[in-house]
């Protein structure tokens, strides 16, 4: 994921550069032009954040889809127990543990994205009102010296130049299971199933 927004990034930035039109040894001042491209480039910017919403949904059902799994594994745990089936309810709680492993991580997958995707949609609204600025001025003084648009739009860059913040999933969500904490497992669901029901 980290890759996309990078792409996105260097997209932006790019777009911002010709929007400045940074001076080169060959030119001798950056044009007004703000690019046949600009609209489709920050139209397909839009789409990216569309698909950032969608995914986020598809990360929010799978959060869901692994609740109920965890509930399954934890009740199913729960009659092994109490009908005495040893393996099979090793085999639940393993099979729990991961499941809750996988949440933790989906549910910092989630978050991460979530981050990601704001920044983006700043980056992308900035982008699109540096565009606006820069045709109004096109507008209002066509004549005028084009050092003013291309500070506008340098200084744009600057500011979407910076990587998202992204943070990533514990160490501890990605262990595998051990035999201890089933053994705890099995030890708590045992006492908690002995006592009787009032």
């Amino acid at each position: 994921m980290d890759s996309i927004f990078k792409k996105l990034n260097v997209l932006i930035k790019s777009s911002l550069h010709d929007l400045a039109g940074e001076p080169s040894s060959r030119r001798t001042s950056p044009p007004l032009s703000l690019g046949k491209d600009i609209d489709r480039e920050i139209a397909a910017l839009r789409q990216r954040v569309n698909d950032a919403a969608t995914y986020e949904d598809e990360l929010k059902a799978r959060i869901i889809t692994l609740e109920a799994e965890i509930a399954r594994f934890d009740q199913q745990a729960d009659e092994a127990v109490e009908q005495r089936r040893e393996e099979q309810a090793r085999y639940l709680v393993e099979q729990l543990q991961r499941a809750r492993q996988r949440q933790t991580i989906a549910r910092a997958d989630l978050r991460e994205h979530q981050l990601v995707a704001q920044e983006l949609l700043q980056k992308v609204n900035t982008l699109e009102a540096y565009v606006a600025e820069a045709r109004q001025r096109q507008q209002a003084a066509p004549e005028s010296s084009p050092g003013g648009l291309a500070d506008v739009l340098r200084s744009a860059r600057e500011k979407l130049a910076r990587e998202p913040q992204t943070s990533t999933p514990s160490e501890a969500s990605r262990q595998p299971v051990n035999d201890e904490s089933v053994d705890d497992d099995l030890e708590r669901r045992r006492q908690r199933l002995s006592k009787p029901k009032s």
